[in-house]
């Protein structure tokens, strides 16, 4: 196989040479040829022993990235775990995709492609060649049961379970009180039971011979053997080839049970996945728009890019924003998880579907539609819980094999019971309906992905945002957690945090000199001095004559005909300024973790201004959470040692690493896994990138403005890290669940399969197949409301 791949970050000869040796060195790889000029690589490879998503993974964990395309599709005939085997198996041995994740929990198919390689169109003609319906998915929302859908499963339940239940009522009277006719009981049978084969049932029969033609069993086999056996019988009963018994009614309420189980899971998924649906329908429709001089109500489908939208009080707001008039208190819990509203003024961003509770704001639009912080949190929310752990993979496999031991264990129930005890053909078919009915795999399939489903809501109302599922499974077992500490421990921004003047200088005199001179500056400290100096005189500085800034000292500027200098103590020793005067000041200052800002006006020190970075809210309270859970706690950053150790001291943090490039960060990151430590790191997921990709779970920090731009697995929509051991206490409540589901489904299977077989007839204990088709639904059912109550709990 060859496949042409567009190599993203690939801008010099040694990224050309990293890359064919990286990709070259998998095992399978035949060649590698990376062509700089069109930032390709044509790869050939043996898709026996390698794949192209290794390949990828290759690429990715040498620094750079393949492109690809994401496409998201809807398969309306995708119902249970079986379907997504079939189609993210089949799927991912064509040549050009990536990956493939199924889920039939919101019938939706993410399928990552190399469109160098492969199109839409061709997933589309895959699908319809192994039997599915596929459409593409433009919104969003990607709902799992629509309102019409649901009701469409009611009606077959109850339509199925009457008929059924009056068949049973004349099988009754006709066997045991003998007030029904012979043919009454048989002819009804036979119209009711054909009306349910052909109607609710068929979804069954085509899941099967689906199934069949992919060369797969799954449960749709099961139940279509079944109630096909009985039926068939039955039927030849009915037209006098055989003599016995007709079971119509059996098949008609196993029909019943298996279309009401599905009907009540559906319910109860439709129920505990009502994250994304809630985010989506958070958003108002119309929105308030100022165009020529007068508002006018419009479509929030119509407002474009910097039209200024009005927000009253008691309104959702309709887009992306900042505040350009009035003032309010607006309810973001949404995105933060957070209850108490927040105040927004002139300049404060605003996002879509946030609620205005009282005053109201004038917001200039920065994003609409698709682009919403809301609509990306939505997305990325479906794609977690399309997303697969590790151990559904493991379980899938399970309930693959478990369907064909279950037709062989049916195939020898039935030879037992025919051939070697002599029983019946009638029953002997019973007990193998039975065995077919009660060992279906379904509760196996479903326990981990709706514990998946119900975890990642409870994450995202908490304002934690799941990209990679996966994470969630691996940060239930994280030992050691890594932070940046810039604009992740801190606030990011350098603000005054003291002002010392020389003698003969007040504090006001150092800040104006300082503010004048560092004006023009566009360093993060030079915005601190001046954002001082407007909060202390309520204007901005005057402009300086002159400016001059040099590199890794200050700013050399002209100020009043006098030249002013503002940096550190090597600018000062440049231009011959004595500081030893507050030397003993500065100091103490740099040993508190203060960065130490020299004035000096001509040759003589004028003051020194301390600059430092607030520790966020929370911060502390985060680190002693998650030591009281037992993990361990370190700091990575490229600051200085003093300024780092302080932070570190001040929050509780075990271990400070400081000095460190972005490089330097991603191995340490390696050191400690090679140590034995599963390792999550927590940064901006900007110049934390390396390191955050290293990790076995990567947590961005978010803004709430580039959500789906981040680098982690997981997101912080507002950089509060208190959801840090949330998040950890979560990952740990849906592996507990998961463990109680899967139990749960195996000894339902485990119990119930000897009994549908008949080994305990003589014992009194039999199970007829429309009760085994009850227990299967049963177990389902269980499944699903376990998960159900996860969804439900609050950290």
């Amino acid at each position: 196989m060859t496949e042409k791949l567009k190599i993203v970050g690939m801008h010099c000869a040694t990224c050309v040479l990293t890359i064919e040796r990286v990709v070259g060195g998998l095992n399978g790889v035949v060649s590698v040829k990376a062509n700089l000029a069109s930032n390709e690589a044509l790869v050939s490879y043996d898709t026996l022993r390698t794949t192209l998503k290794d390949i990828v993974r290759a690429v990715r964990n040498a620094g750079y990235d393949v492109y690809k395309k994401e496409v998201v599709l809807r398969v309306d005939n995708m119902t249970s775990i079986d379907d997504e085997s079939i189609v993210e198996s089949k799927l991912r041995k064509i040549p050009g995709i990536i990956d493939a994740n199924a889920s039939h929990l919101n019938k939706v198919l993410l399928v990552y492609i190399n469109p160098e390689t492969v199109g839409v169109e061709d997933l589309m003609k895959a699908l319809t060649g192994l039997g599915y319906k596929a459409s593409i998915k433009s919104e969003v929302s990607l709902n799992e049961f629509s309102t019409t859908e649901l009701n469409s499963m009611l009606r077959w339940s109850i339509t199925s379970l009457s008929i059924g239940l009056t068949l049973m009522i004349f099988m009754v009277g006709y066997m045991f009180l003998d007030i029904v006719p012979a043919h009454l009981h048989i002819y009804a049978g036979l119209i009711g039971s054909t009306i349910i084969m052909l109607f609710p049932g068929r979804g069954l029969f085509t899941g099967a011979f689906r199934a069949f033609k992919n060369r797969v069993a799954n449960m749709d086999t099961l139940v279509a053997l079944g109630t096909g056996s009985i039926y068939i019988y039955s039927l030849a009963v009915t037209v006098g080839l055989i003599v016995g018994e007709v079971y119509y009614e059996a098949a008609v309420l196993i029909t019943a049970f298996v279309i009401t189980g599905r009907y009540l899971e559906a319910r109860i998924k439709y129920s505990a996945g009502e994250a994304v649906k809630k985010l989506v329908n958070m958003n108002p429709q119309e929105a308030n728009v100022l165009r020529g001089g007068r508002e006018v109500r419009v479509k929030v489908n119509d407002v474009v890019v910097g039209d200024l939208v009005i927000v009253r009080q008691g309104e959702r707001v309709p887009v992306d924003g900042i505040v350009v008039k009035g003032g309010a208190y607006v309810d973001e819990s949404m995105l933060t998880g957070e209850l108490i509203p927040k105040v927004k003024n002139v300049g404060s961003p605003v996002h879509a579907g946030s609620l205005v509770v009282e005053g109201w704001l004038q917001v200039i639009t920065t994003r609409v539609g698709g682009e919403t912080t809301l609509a990306q949190i939505a997305k990325l929310v479906s794609q977690a819980q399309a997303g697969k752990l590790s151990i559904q993979k493991t379980v899938d496999r399970v309930a693959g094999w478990f369907t064909w031991i279950t037709i062989s264990v049916a195939l020898l129930t039935f030879t037992s019971w025919y051939l070697i005890v002599g029983s019946s053909l009638e029953t002997s078919l019973i007990y193998t309906a039975s065995v077919l009915l009660v060992a279906c795999p379904c509760a196996l399939g479903l326990a981990t992905p709706t514990a998946v489903v119900a975890g990642v809501n409870v994450a995202v109302r908490e304002g934690i945002i799941v990209r990679n599922v996966i994470a969630v499974e691996k940060a239930s077992d994280v030992e050691l957690v890594a932070f940046d500490k810039t604009g992740t421990l801190t606030v990011g921004i350098p603000y005054v945090t003291s002002t010392l003047p020389a003698p003969g200088y007040s504090e006001d005199d150092v800040i104006g000199l300082a503010a004048r001179a560092e004006k023009w500056g566009e360093h993060p400290i030079a915005k601190a001095i001046v954002e001082e100096f407007k909060n202390r005189f309520g204007s901005y500085p005057k402009d300086p004559e002159s400016f001059e800034s040099i590199v890794g000292m200050g700013v050399v500027a002209t100020v009043d005909g006098e030249s002013v200098c503002v940096g550190n103590a090597k600018l000062m020793k440049g231009f011959e300024v004595n500081t030893d005067i507050l030397e003993e000041s500065a100091l103490k200052l740099v040993g508190n973790g203060i960065t130490v800002i020299y004035v000096s006006k001509g040759s003589k020190l004028v003051g020194i201004i301390g600059v430092g970075d607030r520790v966020k809210e929370g911060v502390e309270e985060a680190i002693r959470t998650l030591k009281e859970i037992g993990l361990k706690t370190v700091m990575l950053t490229g600051d200085r040692a003093e300024v780092a150790k302080n932070i570190a001291a001040r929050v509780g943090i075990d271990e400070v690493y400081y000095e460190l490039d972005p490089e330097a960060k991603s191995e340490l990151i390696k050191e400690f896994q090679r140590k034995g430590y599963k390792v999550m790191m927590v940064g901006d997921g900007i110049n934390d990138a390396p390191s955050i990709s290293k990790a076995d779970i990567g947590v961005a920090v978010g803004t709430g403005a580039d959500i789906s731009k981040e680098a982690g697995d997981i997101i912080l929509i507002q950089g509060d890290l208190r959801k840090i051991p949330v998040l950890v206490r979560v990952a740990k409540k849906v592996r507990n669940r998961i463990y109680f589901n899967l139990f749960w489904a195996f000894i339902y299977n485990i119990t119930l399969i000897p009994i549908a077989a008949g080994i305990l007839t003589h014992a009194g204990l039999t199970l007829r197949p429309e009760m085994a088709a009850a227990a299967m639904a049963l177990s389902s059912i269980t499944v699903t409301l376990s998960s159900y109550q996860l969804s439900k709990w609050r950290p």
